[in-house]
This record gives C-alpha cells, sequence and structure tokens, in this order.
C-alpha cells in the first residue's frame, strides 16, 4: 500500500502531541497535588542500554554486551500562569520541604513524589502512561517581563526522577476484547465529554 493512502486513510488513528495529561502527586503525607491542566509542554522521558564491545575473534564481528541500564532522570514539564499562580505556588512548597530554616537538608522520603504523563488517544481517553517514580521539582525556573505586548506567563520545572514505569491502555488483546473495548471507550469519551462541557462550557 502506498504511504500517502496509508496515511489518508487512517490518520484520524494516529496520535497527536497536544492531547496529553500531567498528574502530580507530591509526598504522601504534603496534599500536594495537580492535574496540571496548565502544563502546555511536556516530554516522555528515554531509556538507553550502555554497551560493551568485545571481539571474540580479531578478524570477527564485534559482540555487544549491556553494561548498563540508563534512565534519563530529568523531565521538563511548562506551565501557564494563571492570577492565582497555583502551579508555581505548588512547586515551591513541595521544594520547602527539601530543607529547614536553616538550611538542614531532608530525607529523600520526605520529598519524593511521583508524576503521571499520559498520552491521550483522538477520544480523549488515555491509551499510554509514564510514572515517574521518586520524583521531586529540582529546579523552577525564571519568569520573563517586559514592556511591551503582554502575552501569557509561563515558566518551567526540572523533575529528577529515578526510573520509570509503562502502561498501555489501548491494547487489543483478540476480536471480542478489542470489541469490548472499543464500545466501553466509546461509551467513555461520551461521558466524559458532557462532564468537560458542564464544567467549562
Amino acid at each position: 500500500m502506498h504511504i500517502n493512502r496509508f496515511l489518508h486513510s487512517h490518520l484520524d488513528s494516529m496520535s497527536r502531541t497536544n492531547k496529553f495529561e500531567v498528574e502530580i502527586h507530591g509526598p504522601g503525607p504534603s496534599k500536594l497535588h495537580s492535574r496540571g491542566i496548565r502544563c502546555t509542554d511536556v516530554t516522555m522521558p528515554a531509556i538507553k542500554m550502555t554497551t560493551k564491545q568485545h571481539k571474540v575473534l580479531s578478524s570477527g564481528p564485534n559482540n555487544h554486551y549491556i553494561t548498563n541500564v540508563g534512565y534519563s532522570d530529568t523531565v521538563a514539564l511548562k506551565f501557564m500562569l494563571d492570577n492565582t499562580f497555583e502551579d508555581r505556588l505548588l512547586m515551591e512548597r513541595w521544594q520547602s520541604l527539601m530543607y529547614d530554616e536553616v538550611w538542614n537538608l531532608s530525607y529523600p522520603e520526605e520529598y519524593h513524589g511521583h508524576v503521571i504523563i499520559t498520552q491521550l488517544a483522538n477520544d480523549g481517553l488515555p491509551n499510554y502512561k509514564v510514572t515517574l517514580h521518586k520524583a521531586f521539582p529540582e529546579s523552577i525556573g525564571e519568569m520573563s517581563y517586559t514592556a511591551g505586548e503582554g502575552s501569557i506567563q509561563t515558566f518551567s520545572v526540572g523533575f529528577k526522577f529515578r526510573t520509570w514505569s509503562t502502561s498501555y491502555e489501548n491494547t487489543q488483546k483478540g476480536l471480542l476484547s478489542g470489541l469490548f473495548n472499543k464500545f466501553s471507550r466509546r461509551i467513555q469519551s461520551r461521558v466524559t465529554k458532557k462532564i468537560e462541557g458542564t464544567l467549562f462550557g
């Protein structure tokens, strides 16, 4: 099949870069949580296997062996700010859990949380999730001001984490399962759109 014909017939089923959600969960007792509805930019983390070459025969091809599992350990999130500055306040409060008033540092379990990044399908429901484990806001970015035309204020946060895990929410596991999943998602999508219509107009 020609690639253009394939794209034309399957375009509606392709994932889109602007369909995502971010959930931010601070340390358990802190109640620092956010649905990240003002998050405009985020990148899914990467993973890379570090390898080492080994040659058995001087004239033969190299063998490659895994020596380390390497997770990218930083994710940047960009937020729009409303007049409450709610998202920046949350991040600053989270960072305040990392030390006390005389700069004594906290134990990691006192500030470790987790972040969930979700790719949404075109029906608005999840189809892929990445959870960042033992995450915390390492850096809160600067904010710029200008006397020119006013644009929406933004700021960025760099999250450190130890590892990440994934889950696939829309994988087909057979004909009957696929039909049931498709029907179920259609109902969920309609309910979600109705709720969003009621809340946001």
